[in-house]
C-alpha cells in the first residue's frame, strides 16, 4: 500500500494519447461486443476472410440520432478489410448491425453479418475526473514520502539472509506466483470482462490490472498476518522485474483478442522506480541489521504502528483520487472489482496449499498474487488512450486497489478477531482446574 504513494506523485504527470480505432471481425459473428464511443467522429475497422473483389458492407442503424455514417471504404493494404467513420450524436444505447454483400454476378448476396453490435454514446466532460489526482494535497505526501522510506528500512532489519538460500533451491513459492499473476489472472480478467460484456478499453483497464505485478503493500500484510515477509519482499522484486517483460507481452496478446488496436506503452520508467524503490531502502535496512544491531530493533519495533499509519493513510487517499470514478462505476465493474483480488487469493493459496507448502509460505504467495500494483496499470492506459477513453479504463485499476484493501482488511479483522478468541478460550481451559 505504502508504494503506491510514490507512484501517486509520478502519475500526477502522466501524459496523454491518442484515440485508437474499434476492430470487429466477421469470423466472430457470435460474440457479444460493446463499444463505447465518446469522441465526435469514431472509426470502425471490420476484418473479413471473404477474398471477393465485390464485396460491400451495409451498415444497419437502430438510432440515427446517436449515431451517423458517414462513409465505409476498403482498406487499400487489404481488400476484405472494411472502415467505417461515423459521428456521434446524443448520449444513450443503441445497437448496430454490420452486414457483408457480394454482387458477383449481378446477384447480391449475403454472406455474414455482425447482429446487434451494442454501442454506448457518451460525451466527455470538461473536467476530467483524472483531475481529481490534483485534488490531492502533495504536501501530505512529501511529508508521508521520508516515513514510507523508514518503514521499508524497517522491514529491512527484518529479512533473513538465510531465507535467500533457501529459495534459491527452492524457488516453487516464486514460481507459483510468477504463474498466477502473469498468466492466470490475466486470462481470468478477460474471460469475466467477457462474461460480463464490459466496454472494450474497459475490459482491457481490467486485464491489465490482472497483468500487474504484486504491490508494495503485499509485505505489510505477510507480516500482519504471519506470514514469510522476506518472501514477500522478495516476490514483489522480482515480479516487479519480469513485469518489464510480461506487461508488454499481455498487452499485446490481450488488445489484440479484444480487438483494440495501436501501440500501448508500457511504463518502464515507473516500473524500474518502482523496484528502486524497494530495493534502495530495504538494502539500507539489511545493512543496518549486520551492522548497528542496536538500531536494527528500534526500527523493528516501530514497524507495526508505523505501517498501520501509512496503510490507512494510503487507503485514504486512493479513496479520495478514485471517488469520481467510484461514482460512475455499475454492478458489473463493481462485481468484478471485488473477484479480480478475491481469485488471486484462492489461486495462490489454493496452488501453495497442493503442492504443501508451509502456512506462511502459503499465506505469503496469496498475498503477492492478490495485491496487484494497479496503478501500473493506470499508467499504462493514461499513456495509451485518449483521455475520454482513459478515463472509462481508469475505473478498473481504482476499484480493483479499493477493493483489494477493503478485502484484506477484511481479511486481516476476521484473522485477529479468531486469534484473540483462540487465545482466550485457551487462557480459560488452562484456569478450570483439573478433576
Amino acid at each position: 500500500m505504502n508504494g503506491k504513494f510514490f507512484m501517486t506523485l509520478l502519475l500526477l504527470f502522466v501524459p496523454l494519447g491518442e484515440a485508437r480505432k474499434s476492430f470487429l471481425s466477421f469470423r466472430n459473428t457470435g460474440k457479444a461486443v460493446t463499444l463505447l464511443f465518446m469522441e465526435p467522429e469514431e472509426t470502425i475497422v471490420v476484418k473479413s476472410s471473404y477474398t471477393g473483389n465485390y464485396s460491400y458492407i451495409i451498415v444497419q442503424l437502430e438510432d440515427p440520432k446517436m449515431l451517423q455514417v458517414v462513409n465505409v471504404t476498403k482498406t487499400p493494404s487489404d481488400a476484405t478489410d472494411f472502415t467505417i467513420n461515423l459521428v456521434t450524436g446524443e448520449e444513450g444505447e443503441t445497437n448496430l448491425t454490420i452486414q457483408l454483400w457480394d454482387s458477383e454476378g449481378r446477384q447480391e448476396k449475403l454472406l455474414k453479418e455482425i447482429k446487434n453490435v451494442k454501442v454506448k454514446v457518451q460525451k466527455p466532460r470538461q473536467d476530467s475526473p483524472f483531475q481529481a489526482s490534483w485534488l490531492i494535497d502533495r504536501n501530505i505526501l512529501l511529508l508521508l514520502l521520508p516515513m514510507i522510506l523508514l518503514n521499508k528500512c524497517a522491514f529491512g532489519c527484518k529479512i533473513e539472509l538465510q531465507v535467500f538460500h533457501t529459495v534459491w533451491k527452492r524457488p516453487l513459492p516464486i514460481i507459483l506466483g510468477i504463474v498466477t499473476q502473469f498468466f492466470l489472472m490475466p486470462f481470468c480478467g478477460f474471460l469475466l470482462s467477457q462474461i460480463l460484456a464490459l466496454p472494450l478499453v474497459q475490459a482491457f483497464g481490467f486485464i491489465m490490472t490482472c497483468t500487474c505485478p504484486g504491490g508494495g503493500g503485499g509485505y505489510l500484510f505477510a507480516l500482519l498476518l504471519e506470514g514469510d515477509v522476506t518472501l514477500a519482499i522478495l516476490m514483489t522484486c522480482i515480479s516487479t522485474s519480469l513485469a518489464l517483460i510480461m506487461m508488454p507481452i499481455n498487452s499485446y496478446i490481450y488488445s489484440r483478442l479484444l480487438g483494440l488496436s495501436g501501440t500501448f506503452h508500457v511504463p518502464v520508467s515507473k516500473i524500474v522506480s518502482t523496484l528502486l524503490f524497494i530495493l534502495l531502502p530495504v538494502s539500507v535496512g539489511i545493512v543496518i541489521k549486520y551492522k548497528v544491531p542496536e538500531k536494527a530493533k528500534f526500527l523493528e519495533r516501530i514497524i507495526r504502528p508505523l505501517s498501520f499509519s501509512l496503510m490507512f493513510a494510503g487507503i485514504y487517499l486512493t479513496f479520495r483520487m478514485g471517488f469520481v470514478f467510484l461514482k460512475t462505476v455499475n454492478l458489473e465493474v463493481l462485481l468484478l472489482g471485488l473477484l479480480v483480488p478475491a481469485l488471486g487469493l484462492l489461486f495462490g493459496y489454493s496452488f501453495a496449499k497442493v503442492c504443501m507448502l508451509s502456512l506462511p509460505v502459503c499465506k505469503t504467495v496469496a498475498i503477492e498474487s492478490g495485491m496487484l500494483n494497479s496503478l501500473l496499470a493506470l499508467a499504462i492506459i493514461q499513456l495509451s488512450f485518449s483521455q475520454s477513453r482513459a478515463d472509462l479504463a481508469s475505473v478498473a485499476p481504482f476499484t480493483v486497489a479499493l477493493c483489494s484493501a477493503c478485502e484484506m482488511l477484511l481479511i486481516l479483522l476476521i484473522y485477529k478477531t479468531k486469534k484473540r478468541f483462540i487465545l482466550t478460550a485457551e487462557i480459560k481451559r488452562q484456569k478450570i482446574p483439573q478433576v
